[in-house]
């Protein structure tokens, strides 16, 4: 009945020992992370990623640790308001002791940081030397860092090259050629051209007929002279016979 006794007791004591140890091993999960843990940007993007504590049921007291960027470039950190912050972080000395005011067992926002994107490759923004505190005693010292890729800038794709003369705008007109038209000139007789005209043409008739007139009367006279003469010839022969 001893025996049974003192096994039952040692069973006890081994369950609240094992019990004790879990609860131990269970706090030491609190830890600090970077969200979102991955991203892809482009060189010479600016963005923003925040810090928190992940309490994972512990009570959470304070915080510390230091900021790690790689291939990114600090622009600012802010902390997040209700918080103590007894060492503030800044973009030249990321160190920070920040306090959380009645402690949580919840997960918690810390800070803001803003980085801009370096060169292309890979990128991170790490946690180092982690201090999750509790009341009175470390409950986790581990961080997650945010991994993130970066790509190059794409170059621009170059316009197509038209080797087509371009055309301008305002249509080209070639230059009419002159049209020459042979115009006749056709000229009225006015009523003073045609009496001028009808002048000049009877005096030319009238010429013409008085040379006539004149010639057929010398030729008459000739005949008449020439007969006359003839006879008068033929008498006065015909006297001497």
């Amino acid at each position: 009945m001893k025996n049974i006794k003192t096994k039952i007791i040692l069973s006890a004591v081994a369950f609240l020992l094992i019990g004790s140890f879990a609860g131990t091993v269970y706090a030491a999960d609190a830890s600090l992370y970077i969200s979102p843990a991955s991203l892809t940007k482009t060189v010479g993007n600016i963005f923003s990623v925040s810090g928190g504590v992940n309490a994972s049921g512990n009570k959470v007291c304070a915080v510390e640790g230091t900021l790690v960027f790689n291939n990114v470039s600090c622009q600012s950190i802010t902390v997040a308001s209700g918080l103590m912050a007894q060492s503030t972080p800044t973009c030249s000395n990321p160190y920070f002791l920040i306090g959380i005011p009645n402690c949580s067992t919840s997960s918690k926002a810390l800070f803001t940081i803003s980085v801009k994107a370096g060169s292309a490759g890979t990128a991170s923004i790490g946690l180092t030397s982690v201090d999750v505190i509790g009341e009175g005693a470390s409950v986790g010292s581990t961080g997650t860092s945010g991994n993130y890729t970066i790509n190059a800038v794409s170059a621009p794709v170059p316009a197509p090259t038209s080797t087509s003369t371009p055309k301008s705008n305002e249509q080209t007109t070639a230059p009419a050629e002159p049209i020459t038209e042979q115009i006749e000139t056709v000229t009225e007789p006015t009523a003073e051209t045609s009496e001028n005209n009808l002048v000049a043409n009877v005096g030319a008739t009238g010429a013409t007929s008085g040379w006539a007139i004149a010639f057929w009367t010398l030729l008459g006279l000739d005949i008449i002279y020439a007969l006359a003469h003839g006879t008068y010839y033929i008498k006065k022969k015909r006297k001497h016979i």
